[in-house]
């Protein structure tokens, strides 16, 4: 059911368990996936095209690649504009990176780079589907379908368990075994004949470190899987002689990887964790390290520090073999440590992008560490620092342990029941505020906050919550004023001399874990002249959409249908029935249901089915007469919206319906519009994107025996 901020956080967790399976490192820009865009133009104008432009010349002067790869053309305006725009961007910032004219203030933090080549991963896909013959001349191939035995997966197999972990997508994906062909076009840079390193230097040579390479070679070829451990002595040579080269590009990267693989032959196992879920800034953290040696390498436990608190203490402890070793600290977190409420999210930012005004943060697929530990061992001698995130860990009685990020939080959060509240007309409403307490007592008072005319009673609400987890329920009246208007109303705790006005969205799913978000205690005001015609709507819900609860907020009453509800006879008690979004693609008896509710209709009910997407339909039948669907869209949501049938009773009973009423719509007008429909259906509505045919198909409506059926791929859920 998320949308929007939410099903962001969803969406950038699930990247992130694909890269758990595939291991490479992920970057986001600012952009914001704004939802469906037909070409790159408007989708740059958005994103606003040099900020965008910006974050991606920074990732590559971050990351630093020999070779870009664009999965999409820069070229095609037949595919998602996002996609599109994202390859017209690899392709300036890949000439922009090298130029330091371009974004001087990110050359304080970095200096510049500039990549081997640029190229288009294509495939016989993009062609086929646009009817187009493939041609492979000028592209370079490339096996990827390879078997690795040490892993005993093939990299098709990894790509599908990886793309699979994209669940709230539904692209669950079988591995396809065998050889893979992929393609690649050249778009800039150095040419290539036979691969995508081709000229790349990608031996020690290119530090001058030769010496290196050989004690690398050396290492591998004395590797003993039944003893890693022998291998420590000659790894801690080698990062004595990589220490020893003077290069500033790889040097960094390349001791960070050393470090983990010494650790990792050693049998080394350090953690930092607490036991606390929740706190607070300014509040101390029970932290517990715990660290075994299981390894006849001689390792010491020298130093912990908390970066953040400045807390530091030297252990010198010796770790024998097998011995866990657990050590307490109590690191407090500063008075101004932020919130963890994803870095992206802390300001509000257009529809196209992110408010993030630290460089430093930009480019982050999550926040920093909440509280950092650095820890430093001694293996034979040398030192190795490792910087630890402390993780809340727990153990649930089905899942086992469970570690999950520990969560900063101001002490009191304050939830609305309602989003929105709409008015339809003057009387006023209840609301009810449920306030939580995070880490302890909270005593102080809730208020309401809304903008001049509307009336609020009580004028504030005693907050007096014992400890920990504690909650309460507070009731107010709101009165809208007499005439239309909107506005956003905040619920306000005052408590310690302070104001607190957040509100918690827990996410939890098993492929990503939990995640708290802290977005503003606030509340939608909608006063508008509504008249309602019935009261008691049936809801068939589909993949999830808070329709029903815009209805109840317009003053009817909604009974969610289960499979034994939906028959003629019990369906004859209600005003309408409503088919929730992609209700057709999600509900395997959806045939079962259609006679039963075009018999409803027949008898003198309205039914509403809001949009299917074409792919995985239950039925062909979607309607009491013939139509069929298809991918067209309008994705402006200023579209100018035309009434095609001004006395039809939808658009005048039992309110008028005015152009007028589609200002203010958000993200795109509708999608899957049908194309094709019997003389039995009405259109209603027209609306086109520019330089497109007007669709017609978004709102049609079929009267059939004494009732109607409305078909819509208007996007009301939104």
């Amino acid at each position: 059911p998320e949308l929007r901020e939410k099903l962001g956080v969803i969406r950038t967790e699930e990247l992130l368990a694909a890269r758990q399976v595939d291991h490479a490192s992920q970057f986001f820009t600012r952009a914001v996936d704004f939802g469906f865009s037909k070409n790159a133009e408007e989708t740059l104008r958005f994103w606003d095209h040099d900020k965008i432009l910006s974050d991606v010349v920074w990732i590559i002067r971050r990351f630093r690649p020999d070779v870009v790869v664009t999965r999409f053309s820069p070229e095609d305006q037949l595919t998602h504009g996002h996609h599109t725009a994202s390859a017209i961007i690899a392709q300036e910032a890949f000439a922009a990176a090298a130029d330091e004219r371009r974004f001087p203030e990110q050359l304080k933090f970095l200096p510049k780079w500039k990549p081997w080549r640029l190229v288009w991963n294509t495939s016989p896909f993009f062609f086929s589907n646009r009817n187009i013959p493939f041609d492979q001349a000028g592209l370079t191939t490339m096996e990827a379908g390879g078997f690795n035995p040490l892993l005993g997966r093939a990299y098709t197999e990894l790509a599908a368990a990886s793309v699979s972990m994209h669940k709230s997508q539904g692209v669950g994906s079988p591995p396809r075994r065998g050889a893979r062909k992929e393609y690649f076009k050249p778009l800039a840079g150095e040419p290539m004949k036979n691969g995508l390193f081709d000229g790349v230097d990608a031996t020690w040579n290119r530090v001058q470190a030769p010496e290196v390479s050989e004690k690398v070679q050396q290492i591998i070829s004395h590797f003993r899987p039944d003893d890693p451990a022998s291998s420590v002595p000659a790894l801690l040579e080698l990062r004595k002689a990589v220490e020893q080269v003077k290069d500033l590009d790889w040097m960094p990267r390349k001791r960070g990887e050393l470090d983990p693989l010494i650790a990792a032959c050693a049998g080394l196992y350090i953690e930092c964790s607490t036991a606390t879920a929740v706190t607070n800034p300014d509040q101390a953290v029970p932290v517990k390290l715990e660290a075994i040696n299981r390894s006849g390498v001689a390792v010491t436990l020298k130093r912990v520090r908390f970066p953040l608190s400045g807390e530091e203490q030297t252990i010198e402890m010796a770790l024998a073999r097998d011995q866990l070793v657990s050590k307490d600290f109590t690191p407090k977190l500063p008075a101004a440590t932020e919130y963890s409420q994803p870095y992206w999210l802390r300001k509000p930012g257009t529809v196209g992008t992110f408010a993030v005004d630290d460089q430093q943060l930009i480019g982050l697929p999550e926040n920093p560490p909440h509280l950092p530990a650095e820890i430093v061992i001694a293996v034979d001698g040398q030192d190795l620092t490792f910087t630890l995130d402390t993780k809340y860990k727990t153990v649930d009685p089905v899942a086992g342990e469970v570690r999950e990020s520990l969560v900063i939080a101001p002490p009191v959060f304050a939830n609305f029941d309602d989003n929105v509240l709409v008015f339809p007309n003057g009387e006023a409403k209840r609301e009810r505020v449920r306030v939580m307490a995070t880490t302890g007592p909270v005593k102080g008072d809730l208020q309401l906050r809304a903008p001049a005319g509307w009336k609020i009673e009580p004028a504030t609400v005693p907050i007096d919550l014992k400890g920990a987890g504690t909650e309460m329920v507070a009731s107010f009246t709101v009165k809208p004023p007499a005439g239309e208007e909107e506005g956003i109303m905040a619920a306000v705790v005052s408590t310690g001399g302070k104001e607190y006005s957040f509100s918690r969205v827990r996410i939890s799913y098993p492929h990503i874990g939990t995640h708290i978000l802290m977005p503003p205690a606030e509340c939608k005001l909608v006063r508008a002249n509504i008249q309602t015609k019935g009261h008691l709507i049936g809801y068939i819900p589909g993949a999830g959409d808070d329709v029903p609860q815009a209805l109840e907020q317009m003053g009817y009453q909604v009974k969610l249908l289960t499979d034994d509800d939906i028959n003629a006879r019990n369906l004859a008690q209600f005003s309408a029935v409503v088919f929730g979004v992609r209700a057709y693609n999600t509900h395997d008896n959806i045939e079962n249901w259609l006679p039963q509710v075009f018999q409803y209709v027949k008898n003198g009910g309205v039914a509403v089915a809001q949009y299917n997407t074409t792919a995985e339909l239950k039925t062909k039948t979607l309607g009491p007469f013939p139509l069929d669907l298809s991918r067209d869209r309008v994705t402006d949501e200023t579209a100018e919206v035309t009434v095609l049938a001004k006395d039809h009773p939808v658009m005048n009973v039992p309110n008028k319906i005015t152009a007028k009423d589609f200002d203010g719509w958000v993200q795109e007008r509708g999608l899957y519009f049908p194309n094709k429909w019997d003389p039995a259906w009405k259109p209603i509505l027209s609306c086109h994107d520019p330089k497109e045919k007007p669709m017609d198909g978004g709102l049609l409506v079929a009267q059939s025996g004494k009732g109607y059926f409305v078909y819509t791929g208007y996007s009301w859920f939104r």
